[in-house]
This record gives C-alpha cells, sequence and structure tokens, in this order.
C-alpha cells in the first residue's frame, strides 16, 4: 500500500519554553506532521520548500 503526503515547508513563528522565534514549519505545524504508517508501507512525500534558500530533511 502507498501513502501519499504533500509538505509545504516556511518559516513561521513557535514559541518553545514560551519565548518566540523564527522557526522552520511542515504545512504550517511545528513540530511536523505525524507520519503513520507500517511495515511494508510505500510512503510518497512532496515537499514543496517555499524557503528563499534550500533545505534539507533527513530520516
Amino acid at each position: 500500500p502507498y501513502r501519499f503526503f504533500d509538505w509545504n515547508i516556511t518559516y513561521g513563528d513557535i514559541y518553545p519554553l514560551g519565548v518566540k522565534q523564527q522557526g522552520i514549519l511542515i504545512n504550517g505545524q511545528f513540530p511536523g506532521p505525524e507520519i503513520y504508517s507500517v511495515t511494508n508501507d510505500n510512503l510518497i512525500i512532496n515537499v514543496h520548500n517555499s524557503l528563499p534558500e534550500p533545505f534539507l530533511l533527513s530520516w
């Protein structure tokens, strides 16, 4: 089975420990969305970089 995700990468305000700072958001979320999958799932994740510079994501 395949699971499809579309992620839009942007900057936005985050509040770790109650202190405002700029962070990287995935679909407007920080931390990013959870990926629900099970063994043998095929994940297709389309990443749309809306940042003004390159973006690297690793697992």
